[in-house]
């Protein structure tokens, strides 16, 4: 149970920052690298990686790589930063197809 509310508390305060993050974002004039930071936010913020020094838990792939890397003398960051590389990869391919789809349906100019 205490799992369960640890990332309830972890989503609320991904939320808020995510609000945060939307405002700080909001001036920025070209729309999908707005999109794109917005996005790489929530992903950076939420994605799940195991602790390794609990089997079986899990925390935000940041706080595991910033634990491993920085609190753990013989810590090892690096499954942590392969899933963070990993999810940003797929974010990007994502937008990429996404760009690739929006301009292939555009009208074009003749």
């Amino acid at each position: 149970m205490e799992m369960v509310i640890a990332w309830v508390v972890v989503g609320v305060a991904g939320l808020a920052t995510l609000a945060g993050i939307f405002m700080l974002t909001r001036s920025i004039a070209t729309p999908w690298l707005r999109s794109l930071l917005r996005c790489l936010a929530a992903v950076w913020l939420m994605v799940p990686a195991p602790i390794q020094a609990v089997d079986g838990y899990y925390a935000p792939a940041y706080v595991v790589a910033l634990f491993e890397g920085v609190l753990r003398p013989d810590g090892n960051p690096k499954p942590a930063l392969f899933v963070l590389a990993l999810a940003t990869l797929v974010v990007i391919v994502v937008f990429l197809v996404a760009g690739a789809f929006r301009w292939a349906r555009s009208p074009k100019a003749t």
